[in-house]
């Protein structure tokens, strides 16, 4: 499927500089050719439209020229207009050629300023990029291929100084890695992934093994059976390094924390380490629970338990595993010492639990919560799940309403919250966040970005810990 010219002369207007620079032998082809290339879209919804061909000018004749730097992206669409139009052999060479030297340098996808150009290899009838940047759904950022080679472009305008997380989709089934890049990522939905960033890009992960850090233990094969929750769950415990010598420790508990405790997505018992050993934060002690059902870790229990049984998984939470915890560990009993903290469902039920269990629980760490469940349970999956929600709403309101003439009193928590650019993620918090802050809460808000990803997450565990557990 071709894609309209006139879009990617847009955006090659817009992409005025580049990463970094390489050179091409490029064909000298007669003028006069409709342009076919790559179209920048806006996410959420990629799409691509049609565009036509036409024929070099009978008579004309192409010839060699001197290697050509390119640097920009109107450079780059003018080597996919003379692929277009050579005859099939010679644009097939034309596109290995093309290919290679990309590959070689700076690499694909080959980033912009404002966007990046995917490539893709292969036969196919259809090629499409997913990710982040539209919530991996279907359809994708649908891909051209040029003339009649092998090679697959598509073009995707994107925030400034942002990073996404792709795959491509070949024939509308296939899910590939990009084999040209090495940058990857993994996440619990799709395994691994591509990773690449526009210019700009920062951020602070703590989630790398440091050398010189003495690590902590986590300590795995915990179990406890649940009288609220009827089943039994697994569970870890992180100790700080030196824990036999400490005392009263504060404690952070994680929903999700088998992706909490893997160094592919949270790594946060390597945060931890790091932070401790650099005196950012205190020693603390972390409980992981484990959403999957043990010995079927296929089986993730965590939307039952978040959004259907809401109410009895709080209860397990502060009144089994908290007093479990606080019997066999050197912990300090009072709520100021504990936070609970959780990612997307995890995220809603972790603040669910702080607003409804403030008896046990003075501070949370909420990253990209998925609190449009409450406010529109429509858009979940079942009836199950919609009663659940309606369930956790009352508990909820009472957190931005309560305080001056209300009926009840605010409740005692400091709130962290982390999302991403809002269109990629769960909306946009901060009205939210500005209620939160009039109502008298101490809140620390973190945008990153990025979409909603442990990329996101993991990148913003320090600055959460570090706010709710600092040394100073």
């Amino acid at each position: 499927m071709e894609v309209a010219a006139s879009a990617l002369a847009a955006a090659a207007r817009r992409a005025t500089t580049r990463v970094r620079r390489w050179t091409l032998v490029v064909v000298a082809l007669s003028a006069g050719l409709a342009v076919s290339g790559c179209a920048g879209v806006r996410t959420p919804a990629p799409e691509s439209r049609p565009a036509e061909l036409a024929s070099p000018t009978p008579g004309r004749t192409t010839a060699v020229s001197e290697p050509t730097a390119v640097e920009t992206l109107d450079d780059l669409q003018q080597v996919f207009r003379q692929i277009v139009a050579a005859p099939p052999a010679a644009a097939q060479a034309r596109a290995d050629e093309l290919w290679k030297a990309l590959v070689d340098d700076p690499g694909v996808p080959v980033v912009f300023a404002d966007g990046v150009v995917f490539l893709y290899r292969g036969r196919a009838e259809t090629v499409e990029w997913r990710g982040s940047f539209n919530r991996w759904s279907a359809p994708g950022l649908a891909g051209s291929r040029l003339g009649g080679t092998d090679l697959w472009i598509g073009y995707l305008d994107l925030p400034a100084a942002s990073r996404i997380e792709y795959k491509i989709v070949v024939d509308g089934e296939t899910w590939l890695l990009d084999q040209a890049n090495p940058a990857t990522g993994y996440s619990g939905l799709t395994g691994a992934t591509n990773v690449v960033a526009l210019p700009g890009f920062t951020v602070t992960d703590e989630g790398r093994q440091r050398p010189g850090v003495t690590p902590g233990v986590l300590q795995d094969g915990l179990s406890i059976a649940s009288r609220n929750l009827g089943y039994t769950v697994d569970y870890w415990v992180y100790t700080p390094a030196g824990y036999d010598g400490l005392a009263r420790l504060p404690v952070l508990y994680l929903l999700d924390g088998n992706d909490f405790v893997d160094d592919r997505m949270g790594a946060l018992p390597r945060v931890l380490d790091n932070m401790i050993a650099a005196g950012r934060i205190r020693p603390l002690l972390a409980v992981f629970t484990d959403a999957r059902e043990p010995g079927n870790p296929g089986h993730n229990r965590r939307e039952d338990e978040f959004l259907v049984h809401p109410v009895e998984h709080a209860a397990f939470i502060a009144d089994e595993l908290v007093p479990a915890i606080d019997a066999a560990y050197r912990t300090d009993p009072d709520p100021e010492a504990r936070a609970i903290a959780g990612v997307s469902y995890g995220g809603l039920a972790a603040t669910f639990i702080a607003a409804s269990r403030p008896d046990v629980f003075h501070n949370l760490g909420a990253f990209s919560p998925s609190l449009w469940a409450v406010d529109s349970p429509e858009h979940l999956a079942d009836d199950r799940q919609r009663a659940g929600a309606v369930r956790m709403k009352p508990v909820l309101d009472t957190v931005t309403t309560c305080g001056g003439e209300a009926a009840s009193p605010c409740v005692p928590i400091r709130v962290f919250v982390g999302a991403g650019i809002p269109d990629w993620d769960v909306g946009d918090l901060t009205s939210l966040v500005r209620v939160l802050e009039r109502q008298g809460y101490a809140v620390a808000f973190h945008e990153a970005r990025e979409g909603h990803t442990w990329h996101q997450w993991r990148g913003l565990a320090d600055e959460m810990v570090a706010w709710l557990f600092g040394a100073g």
